[in-house]
């Protein structure tokens, strides 16, 4: 269990004089003296009053994805029989794990690694001839998917939880960031080895740059005089720099993204790391990545494996590109403009210091998940040296504060501290005068709980139901005050250990009725029926009203605790679940892909100045002039494209691409005057077209030797 040793003091202060000591002490029930306390304050009689306005209240959209979170996850929880071990609830911690790893296997194969179009792939294939590289190399590829599914996993959790509200908007616009430049880092990271799947990358972004501008010309001729002189090794640095350049953008805005946090939890637990590290090492020596063809620009990509987590824009249509680009680039302005956007309901109060109750202790301020209460030295004369300052910008109106002040010195917007007990009390009364008879249960519940609870129980009688906005939103002495007020059972029902939305509510709460965080539930009522189920919404029912009931007498302190006991059988059924999805995965990153048919090719007109051929000519041509580049097939015209005389006396490229089938052809291609007074012979050749190959008319490559006569002297 977190723990603290000392408390949080300011220089100078004593933690004996000044401060509440946050460990318990076993021969004292009250820590700290108040002048105000839950157990003694007065009982004023409000014909209404509720907490209603307290709660985050949530649109209907967001609680129904939280109803299909909580199908998948159930089930889980089920096999695994521990609900620690739920991968869904540490998906935050495990995509940092999955980044170190990503990031420290990408260093070791970056000593192996080369530049260049033919250098690169092969310093892929000799890492793939060792057995310590390949499997480094496969632990790479696959981390950086289950990085991903991690990151989506997370991101869709606190969309429907709606943590992207108020202070937590820096979280979530930084998370929506690196869901971005996670991306972008494996995208880059494909196309290093300059294989076949590079090539339709390649490919497809030279279309997709046509489709606005002429830029898709210009980056292919650039690549093909880069390959022709031998010269491509800047290329592949360029690639590799941007893909190092992105991974440290992510590591920045991790750090962003829990900068405002107290307590931050960098990594997941020990078990996890190693068990994950396992899975990996397993998955990389089974299933290596192997190399596929090189990449040719004389060569058509036939069958490829396509990774769908980074490369699912690749079996689409090239005519689909736009909308695609399009959709996600629109996707992604409005989730960052998600936390601005006006919310449905009314935003809950956020924290109020009562100066004149504040004693100093520190509670508060040590409690806060958000660093939302800082403590200063008094300038007020009274006899506390220190008072709990509020920075409302930071505050997430999570309550936890209150739950942690028992001298009713903090309370959430303009409401007193007293509101608590008074709604709590105005609904036990209403509870008993329906049900008179019956032993009233009040179950204080997080939010999130709130209308599961309500459901179920098949309508079980002298149940109170009250919601918070957290389970740590309820003192100790509260719970207390319910029972002397004559409750037969008090219960507190909260998220499973990492689930919380408030991150720390539940945990504090389990370890102040544990009597391990101040403030504690007093020693006379160790052995009471307050306890507390800490499970899943869906779960909730269930656990609050069983089918079958205990027939041993109840351990009521051993029905607090928040942390359930780990079995190897745990450990493995988790663990094996997680090993299933990495299987799953991998067999996604092999999904084939067939780029272009074996009955395929292509005449590729590709020219770095259409005019060139016009020489000195090009200086008396006039604007309005109008030239006809002819691309003519075995004496067939296959291909037109008009140019004034304007576009022809500035040099300007041109690209082209005419499908073919295998065979022999004659090919012919010309720039002819709009009225036949001249004519340009730019090529003039027999050639045999095989499977896949493309034809570069206009450029020499190395495979083809042939060009269009002075227009290859670029």
């Amino acid at each position: 269990m977190q723990q603290r040793a000392t408390p949080e003091l300011l220089p100078g202060a004593s933690e004996g004089e000044d401060c509440q000591n946050p460990l318990p002490d076993p021969d004292h029930d009250d820590d700290h003296d108040h002048d105000f306390s839950w157990s003694a304050m007065a009982v004023v009689n409000e014909p209404e009053v509720s907490l209603d306005h307290w709660r985050p209240r949530r649109a209907s959209w967001s609680r129904r994805l939280e109803q299909i979170a909580l199908a998948i996850e159930k089930p889980v929880n089920q096999l695994i029989g521990n609900r620690e071990l739920n991968p869904f609830y540490h998906t935050g911690q495990i995509a940092l794990f999955l980044l170190l790893v990503v990031s420290v296997t990408g260093i070791y194969l970056f000593l192996f690694f080369q530049y260049g179009f033919d250098r690169s792939y092969l310093a892929i294939e000799r890492i793939e001839g060792q057995f310590i590289a390949r499997t480094m190399r496969a632990i790479h590829r696959y981390a950086s998917g289950a990085l991903v599914i991690t990151t989506l996993l997370h991101a869709f959790r606190t969309l429907f939880l709606e943590q992207f509200r108020g202070p937590r908007w820096l979280p979530w616009v930084t998370g929506v960031g690196m869901t971005g430049l996670i991306w972008l880092a494996g995208l880059t990271g494909y196309w290093l080895p300059w294989d076949a799947r590079a090539q339709a990358m390649t490919q497809r972004l030279i279309a997709f740059l046509q489709t606005f501008s002429n830029g898709g010309v210009a980056l292919q001729l650039y690549l093909l005089r880069a390959e022709a002189d031998g010269r491509s090794w800047p290329i592949l640095f360029a690639v590799l720099a941007v893909h190092v350049l992105l991974t440290l953008l992510i590591g920045l805005l991790f750090w962003l993204h829990l900068r405002r946090l107290s307590r931050p939890r960098w990594l997941p637990e020990l078990h996890w790391m190693i068990g994950m590290a396992i899975i990996l090492l397993l998955g990389a020596v089974i299933f290596p990545v192997g190399v596929l063809p090189q990449a040719s620009f004389d060569q058509m990509a036939g069958r490829i494996e396509v990774d769908p987590l980074f490369l699912f824009y690749l079996p689409l249509p090239p005519g689909a590109a736009v909308f695609l680009w399009g959709g996600l680039a629109l996707a992604g302005v409005l989730a960052v403009s998600l936390p601005w956007l006006p919310a449905l309901r009314a935003t809950p109060p956020r924290v109020r210091i009562l100066n004149e109750r504040c004693t100093g202790c520190t509670k508060c301020a040590l409690d806060c998940p958000y660093d939302a209460i800082q403590m200063v030295e008094r300038q007020d004369g009274k006899p506390h040296k220190y008072i709990a300052i509020a920075n409302r910008d930071l505050c997430v109106s999570c309550g936890i504060c209150v739950g942690s002040c028992d001298g009713l010195a903090v309370s959430l917007g303009s409401d007193p501290p007293e509101l608590l007990w008074q709604a709590i009390s105005l609904q036990m009364s209403l509870t008993r005068a329906s049900v008179p008879d019956t032993p009233l249960r009040l179950i204080l519940t997080c939010d999130r709980h709130f209308d599961e609870i309500e459901r179920g129980g098949d309508g079980e009688s002298g149940r109170c139901i009250v919601a918070l906005p957290c389970a740590g939103a309820a003192p100790p002495d509260l719970l207390t005050r319910a029972l002397d007020a004559g409750a037969r059972a008090v219960i507190i029902a909260g998220c499973p250990l990492n689930d919380c939305v408030n991150r720390e509510g539940n945990l504090w709460a389990a370890q102040r009725l544990l009597r391990e965080r101040v403030p504690r539930l007093k020693r006379a009522y160790e052995q009471t029926p307050i306890t507390a189920v800490w499970v899943a919404p869906n779960e909730a029912p269930a656990a609050l009203w069983p089918d079958t009931p205990a027939i041993t007498p109840p351990d009521y302190a051993n029905r607090r605790d928040l942390f359930q006991t780990i079995t190897w059988r745990n450990l493995l059924v988790g663990f094996g679940l997680l090993a299933l999805v990495l299987a799953l995965q991998i067999g996604l990153t092999q999904w084939p892909l067939t780029v272009h048919a074996e009955d395929t090719a292509v005449a590729q007109i590709l020219l770095a100045d259409v005019g060139q051929p016009l020489g000195m000519n090009r200086e008396r041509v006039a604007g309005d002039e109008q030239y006809l580049l002819q691309l003519w097939v075995d004496g067939r015209l296959a291909h037109q494209e008009p140019f004034s005389g304007a576009q022809l006396i500035h040099p300007r490229s041109y690209g082209h691409q005419l499908p073919l089938t295998p065979g022999n052809y004659h090919l012919t291609l010309r720039l002819v005057h709009e009225n036949g007074r001249s004519s340009y012979t730019l090529l003039n050749q027999e050639t045999v077209v095989a499977p896949r190959q493309i034809i570069h008319l206009g450029f020499a490559s190395r495979s083809t030797g042939f060009c269009a006569n002075a227009v290859c002297a670029d």
